[in-house]
Order: structure tokens, then sequence, then C-alpha cells
């Protein structure tokens, strides 16, 4: 007695292996392509769990699989591409047969050769370098975009100096640094005189422009090391790093005059500036020596303005 024998015997055996314990593929479709039923390991192959009755077998398929053949007599080959669970190309090979009105595909999983094998992870270490590339990109991008907005946040719409924001965070450090190393630290407080009454006599526009105008001064006034703001309004303020008090003075003074002897064609006239310079104590933050720098600005106009005044 032989194996065919035998099975012939117990057909249930056999429809139990094949329906439920098989991990061979098993699917009949009509002429149509159409899913008359299929097996428990088909559905395990493709990872899905409810029989796709109905459905065309097609349907399953990769765009860049092969063509699903149906022969009219014996059986053929099948080498398909399928989509499978979370979109992933499953490769099945195996055989379809001719059943009357009917067909009978039957698939075994493919197991990739060592040369198919390398292939394949020399296709995915490419996606990774490119995946890799973008990402790289991205994070570049990423970057750029936070310093520009960090800029953003931190700088003088008007003037494109820093705002005061952007000034007390430069300030902190410095503050740091000048008291670990134990150097001088000096703060200079300038504020336009009478500003109120050039936006009242020229408009909001000219009042911007002589703003813009200031601030450009100042800018070109300073050392490369120094700091300045715009601190609110018409008020501005410098950092003097490693600079002593009478050193600051000196500044003050040399940058009161030459905004003094400034001609704006805008107005009338010149502008002046108001000073109040201080210098950096042990127990100060940047809190305290603005106040200070400010309380010096005040003595400065109310001892007539355009001139400098220390505490």
């Amino acid at each position: 007695m032989n194996i065919s024998d035998i099975l012939k015997q117990y057909p249930e055996v056999i429809n139990l292996y094949l329906e439920n314990l098989s991990n061979s593929g098993w699917v009949i479709i009509n002429k149509k392509g159409q899913i008359i039923d299929c097996n428990k390991g088909f559905l395990e192959l493709l990872g899905i769990k409810k029989k796709p009755i109905k459905l065309n077998i097609k349907s399953f398929l990769s765009k860049s699989s092969e063509e699903l053949i149906f022969p009219e007599k014996s059986f053929a080959k099948l080498n398909l591409l399928f989509i499978g669970k979370s979109s992933v190309e499953i490769l099945l090979k195996g055989f379809i047969f001719p059943l009357n009105d009917h067909y009978l595909m039957i698939f075994e999983q493919h197991r990739l050769t060592y040369n198919e094998l390398i292939v394949k992870m020399s296709k995915l270490n490419d996606e990774i370098v490119n995946l890799t590339r973008k990402l790289e990109k991205k994070n570049a991008q990423l970057k750029e975009a936070i310093t520009t907005v960090k800029r953003i946040m931190n700088t003088d719409p008007l003037t494109g100096i820093l705002n005061r924001r952007g000034f007390e965070k430069m300030l902190k450090k410095q503050i740091s640094f000048a008291l670990r190393h134990k150097l001088p630290l000096s703060i200079i407080m300038i504020d336009i005189d009478h500003f109120k009454k050039i936006n009242d006599t020229y408009g909001h526009e000219t009042g911007d422009k002589v703003l813009k105008i200031f601030a450009k001064t100042l800018e070109k006034s300073i050392r490369q090391e120094d700091i300045v703001g715009r601190f609110g309004g018409e008020e501005f303020v410098i950092a003097f790093p490693n600079t002593k008090i009478e050193q600051a003075l000196s500044a003050a003074e040399r940058i009161r005059q030459k905004i003094e002897k400034m001609k704006i064609k805008a107005i009338n006239g010149n502008i002046t500036a108001s000073f109040g310079i201080t210098e950096l104590m042990s127990k100060d933050d940047e809190e305290s020596i603005l106040k200070r720098a400010d309380e010096a600005l005040y003595e400065a106009k109310r001892g007539g303005r355009n001139r400098c005044e220390i505490k």
C-alpha cells in the first residue's frame, strides 16, 4: 500500500491539513480572477485575517509583478509579487491548475537565494542612504529655521539691532563672564531727547527714520565686541565688555557729540541724546545694573539733557 492509497481512505485528514494546517497557500478562483475560497495558509502568507471572498486576486498583486497566467490545459508555474501587510511586497511561487470553470492556485513563500538576498540588501542599503540624506537635509533646514526664529525673536524689526529680550540675554552672559574672570563691564543707557516732539511735528514715519539712523550711528560708533540694543521706544543701551566706567564715559561723550552734529534731512535742526553710565558691581545682575544705568540717564535728563551722567 502506498501513500496515495492511504490518503484516499482518509480524505478528511487531507482536507484538515490543506484548510487549516498547511503553510502552503491554496486559492480557488473563477475565470475572471475572483476568489471563491482560500485556506489559512494563504491568509498567513499575505498577513490578512479574513478570507477575501469575491475580491479579484489581481487586486493583491504589485504593479511590478509578472502577469497572472490562466492555462487552458495542464498547469502553469506562478511567480507573482503580492502586496502584503503594511504594503510589503511578497514574492510567492507556485502553480495554477485548471478545474473546469475554476482554477486552483497553490503557493509557497519564496525563500531568497544568496544572490537574491545580496541584491535585496543592497537595495535596502541604498534606500537607507537616501533616507539618511533626506533626514540630514530636513535637519539642516530645521536648524536653519530655528536659527531664523531665534534671530527674529531677539531682533528689533525697525532698526535691525537687538531688542530688549535679545540684549538682556547677551548681557546676562557678559555679566557672568565678567564676574567669573573679575573683569570690568560698563553699561550706557541712551535716550533721544524730545523724541515725542519729533513724532508730533514730522509724523511717525519720520520718527521711525530717525530711530533707524540713530541705531546705525550707535553701531558705527562702538567696537566689534560691544553690544547695542533698542531697549524700547526711543531708548537704547550699549554694553562695553572689559571697560571701566571712565572709559565708558569717554565713549559716551564721543557718541553724544557725534549725534549732536548729525544732520537728518527730514527734520529741521539737530537731534540730541542723554546718556546714563554705570559699571558692574560684584552683586549685580542684569536687572540691577540696567536699573542703575536708567537712574543715571534720569539724572542726565533732569540736568538739562544732551549730557552724560555716571552712577
